[in-house]
């Protein structure tokens, strides 16, 4: 049964809530508000650029020198596969966050070039896609990332829920949002999903119990 009653989400939020799982790939970085602060993988670099490429993008700073410095670690011809993978996943998060979403996916194809069991990568390339609103390649590259033990999945869930629901698919929106909260108990974005579901059925109730009997 589609429940055709539950209230639809405007195609305009779903690019701010893409964010919520930018860079699932988990840091130690201040816990910030999840929709607006999406946190950056770790980078464990070959040289001083690499990691202050890290630094950078843990502090969510999205300044062209953020970029300059992951670009220059980049280029260090000793950096090992491990860092190289981490700084473009860090300098591919920094586009994100800039709105620079192209870039960000040529990013995390090139980790996934490298690595094509990289779940992070998937995740992160899911966000950016869904921030293109590209829902269908969006649901694609976050279950791969799911599959292959994404770090956060309560935070994949959620943006899967997103899609789902921007391509009409209510009940896999709602199983989505579900799981998220299961995996992840007391989680405001989850939570507030899942009321908006509620909210939504006990209206569409009150309208029929409203509309008299022909």
């Amino acid at each position: 049964m589609i429940r055709a009653w539950l209230p639809r989400r405007f195609s305009a939020s779903a690019p701010a809530l893409a964010l919520l799982i930018a860079a699932a790939a988990a840091t130690a970085a201040p816990a910030q508000d999840p929709r607006t602060e999406p946190r950056s993988v770790t980078v464990i670099g070959g040289d001083a650029s690499a990691n202050r490429c890290a630094a950078a993008v843990m502090a969510n700073n999205i300044a062209d020198a953020t970029i300059d410095t992951c670009t220059r670690a980049l280029s260090y011809r000793r950096i090992t596969r491990e860092a190289q993978v981490q700084v473009l996943v860090n300098r591919g998060v920094t586009h994100l966050r800039r709105g620079e979403n192209e870039l960000a996916v040529a990013d995390f194809d090139a980790v996934l070039a490298i690595d094509r069991r990289n779940a992070e990568a998937h995740l992160n390339r899911g966000a950016a896609l869904l921030q293109m609103q590209q829902h269908g390649p969006a649901i694609a590259a976050i279950t791969e990332a799911l599959s292959l033990g994404v770090r956060e999945p309560h935070k994949a869930y959620l943006n899967r829920g997103i899609a789902r629901e921007a391509l009409g698919d209510l009940r896999g929106a709602y199983e989505d949002y579900d799981t998220a909260l299961q995996i992840q108990p007391d989680w405001g974005p989850a939570s507030a999903e899942l009321a908006r579901f509620a909210l939504g059925r006990r209206e569409h109730l009150a309208n029929v119990l409203d509309t008299p009997t022909p």
